[in-house]
């Protein structure tokens, strides 16, 4: 589990990956929301400047590579996409209680 998103760049980084290099971000318009809940976090992207900003929910995972959650770009706002990541978090936290 990481703790920041700067954990959580530095770990992608070291694992040779490169989904948060700067050309990649500038190519997606991308931006990465702070908050990390569990093995969650959030990106927005933007295709151009006439197109809203939209959010898509991310994993990462031991070896720190990052996947998306769902559709890309499935949410209007960051807060949907957290509520979402909070539901996918407390449901994974109740089956490790289940054993």
């Amino acid at each position: 589990m990481f703790y920041s998103i700067k954990a959580i760049k530095q770990a992608n980084k070291e694992a040779g990956q490169h989904f948060f290099d700067a050309s990649a971000m500038r190519f997606f318009n991308s931006r990465v929301c702070r908050k990390v809940i569990g093995n969650y976090f959030v990106t927005s992207e933007r295709f151009d400047q006439n197109s809203p900003r939209r959010y898509t929910l991310r994993s990462v995972d031991d070896r720190s590579w990052i996947d998306t959650i769902g559709e890309f770009q499935a949410f209007a706002t960051s807060r949907e996409a957290y509520r979402q990541a909070k539901r996918l978090w407390d449901a994974d936290c109740l089956e490790i209680d289940k054993g």
